[in-house]
C-alpha cells in the first residue's frame, strides 16, 4: 500500500484515469454512437463524440473513484486492513459510485436487464485488467527493489 499522500500524485491519477476513460469513450462513440444515441445519454451526440455534460460527469466519477483509492489504498486513514479487504472495498466502492452515476445521469436505462448484464461484464473485465496491470507493476517494482538490495549487500 502507498504510505504517503501527495496532491500532485492525486491529480496525476485523476487526469490519467480521466484521459484514458475519455479516449475509450470517444472510440466507443465512433463505433457505437449512432446506434446507441437513443439508448444512452453518454452517446447523446452519436458518433460525433462526447458532450460537455458527459465529459464532466466522467470527470466527477473519476474524482470520486480516485478519492476512494486514496481512502483504501493508502495507510493515511485506514491502517489495519488487509490488502485483500482493501481491494474488495475499493471495487465495491467503485461499483457503488458507477451505480449512482448510472441512475442519476441516466447513462443507460436502469430498467433494461441487457444493459445491466453488459455493464456487469464490462465492470468485471475492467477490474480484471486493472488487477493484472497492478500485479505486473508490483512484481516489476519488487524485482527492482530486490536487485537494489542485492547490489547493496554486495558492496
Amino acid at each position: 500500500m502507498d504510505k504517503k499522500f501527495s496532491i500532485l500524485e492525486f491529480c496525476s491519477q485523476v487526469f490519467t484515469i480521466y484521459g484514458i476513460t475519455i479516449v475509450l469513450l470517444n472510440i466507443f462513440c465512433i463505433l457505437f454512437g449512432t446506434s446507441a444515441q437513443e439508448f444512452s445519454t453518454i452517446f447523446s451526440m452519436g458518433s460525433h463524440g462526447l458532450g460537455v455534460a458527459t465529459s464532466f460527469q466522467f470527470l466527477l466519477a473519476v474524482l470520486a473513484i480516485t478519492i476512494l483509492r486514496f481512502i483504501f489504498m493508502t495507510d493515511i486513514l485506514i491502517v489495519k486492513m488487509s490488502t485483500a479487504a482493501r481491494i474488495a472495498a475499493m471495487f465495491a466502492g467503485t461499483f457503488a459510485v458507477i451505480l449512482v452515476f448510472i441512475i442519476v445521469f441516466d447513462w443507460f436505462p436502469a430498467d433494461l436487464p441487457m444493459a445491466w448484464i453488459m455493464f456487469l461484464i464490462c465492470f468485471v473485465v475492467c477490474c480484471t485488467v486493472s488487477m493484472m496491470i497492478s500485479l505486473i507493476a508490483e512484481k516489476q517494482e519488487n524485482r527492482k527493489l530486490e536487485e537494489a538490495l542485492k547490489r547493496y549487500k554486495e558492496e
